[in-house]
């Protein structure tokens, strides 16, 4: 009896104690004081959330025979490998004699360093890229650099989309002023380059421009159009140069380009774009990689891999008609769809847009916007509007609750909205992420 009795109260203890752990973790997540008395409270947990990647992983290149097989694997299949598989595609830093590994993420180390180009008066769509690298990046580790033609004559504090963000600025985002004259002087390797061939055109232009900042500075330039979905730490740290294919041509889309500084192969593109009237157009880089005439893309890929269309263009493929049977979710079908504030057609198969009475919003969420990729890109609608009820609508207010601090990103953090926030014997600096 004394025996049983004594199972039972150490069984009562135990049960006490988890009450006390659970009620102490629930009180320290959900409603944590500050100095002033006021409380934050965490926003729910998102059930369909992401881990971040492990620290020093990175993709494998061979990803490519899940993906890279356009006439035979269909982009719907790609992005159910991408999302279910990160234990096969992704894995431990090589330890290779004089290489480095992928550093700690934290401010101690230098951050994975992205790039973007605008010229002209800032607007909601170059304000939606920013928020979508805030959103998805790695804060302790990430810097954006936004290169900008005018930004002598850009009141940042006037601006309705760039004035919420410049609390991270330049921590996170740092606003630098494009100088054609200053950026190509600074190494030898431009000697050459002829002003007269230089257009103002803002998609020639950043076409150079891209190349001349990886060159001077390293990191990934995503163009203004792209959307950051995914930590794109594993790519970043991957032992190999990347852009991706061209929907189904054998050339480069540099929307998305990841080179090293002064790398051989920027160097081998500005020398040979220098060479052929300064064009730095996409259909001209395989051939600057070129060896010798005709080189095979298998030869190419030894300096820029040319990664399949599905890591970031997931609809490319069915919109040209290469995959015209593909069934995507959203199953949509032309790179406008995204700003349609009504459900389209074929959106979400078995359901009519005429029968169903809810709201697009019932349907459309960010956590099931083609899970899997790594970036989104939307390909130059820049005259239409954004509607809350569109997918990019959907996406933006997505952004703006988590950045405001109502909601959390994809990998189920959220930022603390607070100057400084006590927890335990630990301060943080905002922006803070909280697991």
């Amino acid at each position: 009896m004394s025996i049983l009795l004594v199972k039972v109260t150490n069984q009562f203890v135990i049960v006490i104690i988890v009450i006390i752990v659970l009620f102490y973790f629930t009180f320290i997540c959900l409603n944590v004081n500050v100095a002033d008395n006021e409380s934050i409270t965490a926003p729910p947990l998102l059930l369909n959330g992401r881990k971040r990647p492990q620290q020093g992983y990175i993709v494998r290149v061979d990803l490519e025979k899940n993906c890279g097989d356009i006439e035979n694997i269909m982009i719907e299949n790609c992005l159910k490998y991408l999302d279910d598989n990160e234990d096969d595609y992704m894995i431990s830093f090589p330890t290779t004699a004089g290489v480095s590994p992928p550093p700690l993420c934290n401010r101690d180390h230098s951050p994975m360093l992205f790039h973007v180009f605008w010229k002209g008066q800032i607007t909601d769509k170059i304000g939606l890229m920013m928020k979508s690298f805030l959103y998805s990046q790695p804060l302790d580790c990430s810097k954006l650099y936004v290169w900008l033609d005018n930004i002598n004559n850009t009141n940042f504090n006037d601006n309705e989309h760039i004035r919420p963000l410049l609390k991270y600025s330049p921590t996170n985002i740092e606003f630098k002023f494009w100088n054609i004259v200053e950026q190509l002087s600074s190494s030898d390797i431009y000697a050459g380059w002829r002003n007269d061939y230089y257009s103002s055109k803002s998609v020639t232009l950043s076409d150079l421009v891209r190349f001349v900042v990886l060159h001077n500075y390293g990191g990934i330039y995503i163009d203004a159009d792209v959307l950051l979905v995914r930590d794109m730490r594993p790519l970043y740290y991957a032992n190999f140069e990347f852009s991706y294919l061209w929907s189904y041509l054998n050339e480069y889309n540099t929307a998305v380009l990841r080179l090293r500084k002064e790398s051989q192969s920027s160097e081998m593109v500005i020398r040979g774009a220098i060479n052929n009237k300064m064009s730095f157009h996409p259909f001209d880089i395989r051939k600057y990689l070129s060896t010798h005439e005709n080189s095979t893309r298998k030869e190419t890929n030894k300096f820029i891999y040319m990664l399949p269309p599905g890591l970031f263009d997931p609809l490319w493929l069915k919109r040209d008609n290469k995959q015209p049977s593909s069934v995507l979710s959203p199953n949509l079908h032309n790179f406008t769809d995204i700003f349609n504030p009504s459900i389209i057609p074929d959106e979400i198969p078995g359901l009519d847009p005429a029968t169903f009475d809810g709201s697009p919003l019932d349907i459309r969420n960010v956590e099931s916007f083609f899970r899997g990729i790594f970036t989104y890109h939307w390909h130059n609608q820049w005259n239409f509007t954004i509607h809350s009820t569109s997918w990019i609508g959907v996406m933006q207010t997505a952004y703006d609750d988590f950045l405001s601090g109502k909601r959390r990103n994809l990998y189920n953090e959220y930022i603390f909205k607070d100057e400084m926030v006590k927890l335990g014997s630990t301060r943080f600096k905002k922006p803070y992420l909280k697991a």
